[in-house]
């Protein structure tokens, strides 16, 4: 035969030998089975819970608040003006000084007052005398009534003619009727003034009054002595409390003035400043949260998040009663719950999550 046919049946004989070898040597040997381990291990196990921070929310009670806009003046005001006429003698206190009741602010030259008065004087000396005479002649029968009456009239005029002469010498001189500053004093030494001219005018800043006018949808609620408070301009912050709510509305405005007193021993606040007042008008049961906290409902609804006893999410409608530059007021709610505050944006109405305690972050 050829040799290289009998190389190749050779070469044939043993691959087939050693593939039929394998199949049909020792059984192989396998792991014990188990069937779906995989499958069966992912079922079993549940899917993390998504985590949320919530905090207990209390409802606490919500003073609801009427804003009005005013300004401040001085609680009382008295312009001083001349009763008499005269020269300017003393001027001896300058503008924004403060005084005391009755202290000397001017004096005008005395001139013949003085004299008039002592002339006063010593004529209802004499008229008492002459009156005195009259009815000792009237009990003994020797003056008839109508010579002691016209005797009594005499002694009444001369003491009149005294207090007028008093009123005209004290009208020289120009006090304060009660503790404040001077504000204006138009007068200078040498000034000749006549009746009725301005000489002063002095101003009560303490306490101060607040001004500003309420609606006449809020004035029922305002009541004098209620608590108030108003921020002037500048930023500082009073307590006062309802001194006045007028009557009647203006005319033009259909507004009523609200006056509240407020404590100025310092002097700090001065008549004419813008203020901004606020006055309760109710109290009510409220929750206050912070404004991240709150969700919009798919129709638009306007509420919070809530996790109930077995950590399932529920969507709470709400009614915003009034907002602060920390947080905002809720009503319509139960009177406690755990409010989402961290992750109400993932967590679905019905949903299971996994709640996480906090505290603060604005809530009762």
């Amino acid at each position: 035969m050829n040799r290289s046919v009998v190389i190749a049946a050779l070469i044939t004989v043993g691959a087939t030998a050693w593939v039929l070898s394998g199949q049909f040597g020792e059984p192989k040997t396998e792991s014990p089975a188990r069937p779906n381990a995989d499958s069966a291990a992912s079922a079993s196990t549940e899917a993390p819970l998504q985590s949320v921070r919530v905090m207990r929310s209390v409802a606490r009670p919500m003073v609801n608040e009427v804003v009005l806009q005013g300004r401040t003046e001085a609680w009382r005001t008295v312009d001083m003006r001349a009763e008499v006429r005269g020269r300017v003698e003393a001027v001896l206190v300058e503008r924004g000084q403060p005084v005391r009741t009755g202290q000397l602010i001017a004096r005008l030259a005395v001139n013949e007052r003085k004299a008039i008065l002592d002339q006063a004087r010593a004529l209802a000396a004499q008229r008492k005398i002459e009156f005195e005479a009259a009815r000792t002649l009237n009990q003994r029968g020797h003056a008839a009534d109508v010579q002691l009456a016209a005797a009594r009239a005499q002694l009444d005029a001369a003491e009149a003619a005294i207090r007028k002469a008093e009123v005209d010498l004290a009208n020289t001189e120009f006090r304060a009727p009660f503790d404040g500053v001077l504000d204006k004093r138009p007068i200078n030494v040498g000034d000749f003034l006549d009746v009725g001219n301005p000489v002063a005018s002095v101003v009560d800043l303490d306490p101060m009054r607040v001004v500003g006018f309420a609606t006449e949808r809020h004035v029922p609620q305002l009541r004098p002595g209620v608590v108030g408070h108003a921020r002037i301009v500048g930023g500082r912050e009073v307590e006062g409390r309802i001194a006045y709510v007028a009557a009647q509305a203006d005319a033009l405005t259909r507004t009523f003035r609200v006056e509240i007193e407020v404590p100025n021993a310092d002097g700090a606040i001065v008549s004419g400043l813008t203020a901004q007042i606020r006055l309760p008008v109710e109290q009510r049961p409220a929750h206050f949260v912070p404004p991240s906290a709150l969700s919009l409902a798919d129709d638009g609804t306007v509420g919070v998040k809530a996790v109930e006893a077995d950590d399932t999410v529920r969507f709470l409608r709400a009614e915003i009663l009034g907002t602060t530059p920390d947080g905002v007021w809720l009503d319509g709610l139960p009177a406690e719950f755990r409010l989402i505050t961290v992750g109400h944006e993932y967590a679905a109405s019905g949903s299971r999550v996994k709640p996480v305690e906090t505290t603060g972050g604005g809530a009762s």
